[in-house]
């Protein structure tokens, strides 16, 4: 392994129905509010803190693992998952949650019950309305309980334990973005593989690309080098965000370009809670029109094999 010998801190749950939450950190992780015990009964996820930066002093408690690795953010992840694959035996669902992302206890757990319950492949959580973001359709829009779309970033995915196992490959492409508009095309079977989680909504803290130099983004490197390499192996074009159809909280489902459409037009209500107003209107402006003119179909693609 990589770095210094896991710190087994807390005992590896034998439940199947567990979540894992993963996050490469450093010294201004947000990750303490994740460990923060439930009012009422014990949380439903154990948490693996993979520290980049070296002096990051190891964290021990209950349902608590931390190791040192050095490297970039999905480099660190390939050799966390090759090393660790008898670990994400013991979970159902795992998230590889980013440093700067602000949840509580409650919405994580929030989260994975809805992934456990609508059997979701990929999914993740509603980015709240002050966050920073690259996808206005990851805004969240409190109306439904869940979206399903053709598209999830990287910013905290929820893999399902057979889909990651799946789409490992990817961690190991060397690339440190762009797999993610590939992943979904991996495992794809129905448009229900795949969801925006509304119902638990996150707070992306700092804007995007602020630590592209700590993710191997130099030398004249940047994401979108990375994003036309993952496109050109796996031979398919660039997928924009919109949804299959929407779930509200009684169960019941909003399809149709028309009134997807409209639903989204709730994204507005986001502008006073956003600093940068100006690029969630061009953010928005483009997802409305996405909406109403793009089908979600995803395609299926292939990688190279490699078995974690």
């Amino acid at each position: 392994m990589s770095g210094d010998t896991m710190e087994n801190t807390g005992a590896i749950s034998e439940i199947v129905e567990r979540g894992l939450i993963v996050s490469r950190i450093g010294k201004r992780s947000l990750h303490r509010e994740w460990t923060v015990p439930l009012a009422l009964g014990m949380r439903g996820y154990d948490i693996f803190l993979s520290a980049y930066d070296p002096d990051v002093s190891p964290e021990s408690g209950p349902g608590l693992f931390f190791e040192h690795r050095p490297g970039p953010k999905v480099a660190g992840y390939a050799g966390f998952l090759r090393d660790h694959a008898e670990l994400i035996d013991h979970y159902d669902y795992i998230c590889l949650m980013d440093e700067d992302v602000l949840a509580n206890t409650e919405t994580i757990d929030g989260f994975f019950s809805v992934a456990r319950e609508w059997k979701l492949k990929i999914s993740q959580p509603a980015l709240g309305w002050s966050s920073y973001s690259s996808y206005a359709g990851l805004l969240q829009q409190p109306k439904f309980l869940l979206r399903h779309v053709n598209f999830i970033e990287m910013m905290c995915p929820i893999f399902h334990r057979e889909a990651l196992r799946q789409i490992f490959p990817l961690y190991e492409s060397g690339l440190e973005s762009g797999i993610d508009l590939v992943w979904c095309n991996l495992v794809f079977e129905t448009p229900d593989d795949f969801a925006v989680i509304d119902a638990w909504p996150v707070t992306h803290t700092e804007p995007v690309g602020a630590r592209m130099s700590e993710n191997g983004f130099v030398g004249g490197r940047d994401y979108h080098s990375d994003i036309e390499v993952a496109l050109h192996r796996a031979r398919i074009p660039r997928l924009r965000l919109v949804p299959y159809d929407a779930v509200r909280p009684d169960g019941s489902r909003v399809s149709g370009r028309l009134r997807l459409f409209w639903a989204a037009l709730q994204l507005l209500r986001a502008l006073r809670r956003q600093k940068r107003k100006r690029t969630l209107i061009k953010l928005a402006m483009d997802h409305w029109l996405h909406v109403l003119l793009i089908s979600p179909r995803n395609q299926r693609a292939t990688w190279p094999a490699i078995m974690l």
